[in-house]
C-alpha cells in the first residue's frame, strides 16, 4: 500500500491542477495585495481606476482619524492619556501608511467596495441633469420602505463626505473589518509610545480599544440599513427597485435587494459589479429582471470602475448583445457557483473538484 506522502510517489488531486493550481492562485493573490497596499500609500496603480484609489484612501484615513480619537478618548490611565496626546493628532493615519501589512486582504476589499459605492454616488451627483428626479423618488413607497430608503439615504451622504485626509468619518464598518482596523490602530498607538518602555501603556491602551470595539454597533451602519430597506420590500417590488437603484448609481440598494432575492450577501454583489469579467454582472443583471436599456446604463455607470471605460461605446454595445445571449439558465449556473460557502470553495479547489 502506498500513501501520499511516500518517497518517490506524488498525490494525486483529481483533474483541475490540484494543489499546484490552488496554491498558485494563492500566490497570485498574495502578490495582488501586496500590489494593492503599496498602491495605497503610493498613490498609483495599474488595477485601480485613480478615483477609486483616491476614495478608498480617504475613507480609510477619515475611519483611522476617528478610531484614533475613540481610543485616545476611552483610554483613561492618566500616563497612557499623556502619551497617546503627545503623538499629536493624525499619527494613526500617517504611521498607517509606513505599516500597511496591518491591512488585512478582507479588510483592503471592504474598502475597496465602500469606496466604490461612494464614488458612484459623487458621480451620479455630478452627471444627474439639473431638475431631474432620482429614479427611486419616482415609485410609490409604503411608509415603512420610504422611511428605511431615506435612513440609508442618510448613511451612504456619510461615506460622501468631503475628501479631506484630516477629517473624521463614522466607521460604520461591519463587526470583523471594524476589529480589524480598530486593532491596526490600537498597534500604530502602542509603537508609537514606545510600548518597550512602560507595558502599563500597552495595556492602557489595549484595555481603551477593548471598550472601543465592545461598543461598536454595525446594526446601523450603512449595509445593515440597506439590508433593513430591502426587508421591508415585497418580492414582487424587489425588480423594479432593484432597477430605479442601479439607474441612481446607488449600489447599496442594489446589493441588498439582490442578496434577498439570490441570497448571495451585500459584499459579494458589489464585487460581482465591479468584477472585470462581464459574467457576474450578466447574471446578477438577469436574476434582477433588468431590461437592455437598464442593465446598458448600468454597465455605463460601472465603466470607469470595471475597465471598460477604454474601450469606449464599442464595450458597451458589446456588453448589451452579450447580456440578451444571457439567460436565466446560465445566471443560475453563475449563482450556484458564487454561492458556495468561500471555505468549501478553497478546498474544493485544492483537491481539483469543479467548481
Amino acid at each position: 500500500m502506498t500513501i501520499g506522502n511516500d518517497p518517490g510517489r506524488e498525490r494525486t488531486h483529481g483533474g483541475g491542477g490540484g494543489a499546484s493550481a490552488y496554491l498558485a492562485r494563492r500566490l497570485i493573490a498574495d502578490a495582488r495585495h501586496s500590489a494593492d497596499l503599496a498602491a495605497l500609500t503610493e498613490g498609483a496603480s495599474l488595477r485601480w481606476p485613480g478615483r477609486l484609489l483616491a476614495e478608498t484612501r480617504f475613507h480609510l484615513a477619515a475611519m483611522v482619524n476617528a478610531i484614533e480619537l475613540a481610543i485616545a478618548v476611552a483610554v483613561t490611565e492618566p500616563q497612557a492619556r499623556a502619551a497617546v496626546e503627545a503623538l499629536g493628532p493624525g499619527y494613526a493615519r500617517s504611521a498607517i501608511e509606513r505599516e500597511p501589512g496591518l491591512l488585512s486582504p478582507d479588510l483592503l476589499a471592504h474598502l475597496r467596495r465602500r469606496a466604490a459605492v461612494a464614488a458612484l454616488l459623487r458621480q451620479a451627483d455630478v452627471m444627474r441633469p439639473r431638475g431631474t428626479p432620482p429614479a427611486l423618488a419616482g415609485l410609490a413607497l409604503e411608509p415603512p420602505q420610504a422611511d428605511a430608503l431615506a435612513a440609508l439615504a442618510m448613511a451612504e451622504q456619510g461615506w460622501c463626505a468631503p475628501m479631506l485626509l484630516d477629517a473624521a468619518m463614522r466607521p460604520d464598518l461591519p463587526a470583523e473589518p471594524f476589529h480589524d482596523l480598530a486593532w491596526s490602530v490600537a498597534a500604530l498607538l502602542v509603537q508609537g509610545c514606545g510600548q518597550a518602555a512602560d507595558p502599563a501603556v500597552t495595556r492602557a491602551i489595549a484595555q481603551a480599544a477593548e471598550s472601543v470595539v465592545a461598543h461598536h454597533d454595525e446594526g446601523q451602519g450603512a449595509i445593515a440599513l440597506a439590508r433593513r430597506f430591502a426587508r421591508s420590500v415585497p418580492p414582487a417590488a424587489r425588480p423594479a427597485l432593484a432597477s430605479a437603484a442601479l439607474a441612481d448609481a446607488r449600489l447599496l440598494p442594489f446589493a441588498a435587494l439582490a442578496e434577498y432575492e439570490t441570497g448571495l450577501p451585500v459584499e459579494p454583489v458589489i464585487e460581482a459589479l465591479l468584477d472585470a469579467d462581464e459574467t457576474p454582472r450578466h447574471a446578477l443583471f438577469r436574476l434582477m429582471q433588468l431590461d437592455d436599456a437598464t442593465a446598458f446604463r448600468a454597465a455605463e455607470l460601472l465603466a470607469p470602475f470595471t475597465g471598460a471605460a477604454a474601450d469606449g461605446d464599442e464595450a458597451l454595445a458589446r456588453f448589451v448583445e452579450s447580456y440578451r445571449l444571457h439567460d436565466r439558465a446560465a445566471a443560475a449556473q453563475w449563482l450556484a457557483r458564487a454561492t458556495k460557502p468561500r471555505a468549501l470553495a478553497d478546498k474544493l479547489a485544492l483537491i481539483g473538484h469543479p467548481r
